[in-house]
């Protein structure tokens, strides 16, 4: 999982990591210890990607760590 790019998604989509914490339902401490992890669901990689408006490509480099062929 590519943790820089997923926060860079979220500073990019006009979130501070607490609003966007709370849209997933989460505390921040949560959020923060699931980056730090890397251990986010699928349900919730799939609302991460909702929220953040996320492409296949874009997904798949956060979430798998490397682009698409």
């Amino acid at each position: 999982m590519n943790t820089d790019r997923l926060i860079e998604f979220v500073k990019r989509a006009g979130y501070e990591n607490k609003t966007f914490a709370e849209e997933l339902g989460m505390a921040e401490s949560t959020f923060y210890r699931k980056l730090k992890k890397k251990s986010f669901s699928v349900d919730e990689a799939q609302r991460i990607s909702k929220l953040l408006k996320l492409d296949a490509n874009e997904a798949y480099e956060i979430f798998f760590g490397k682009k698409l062929a």
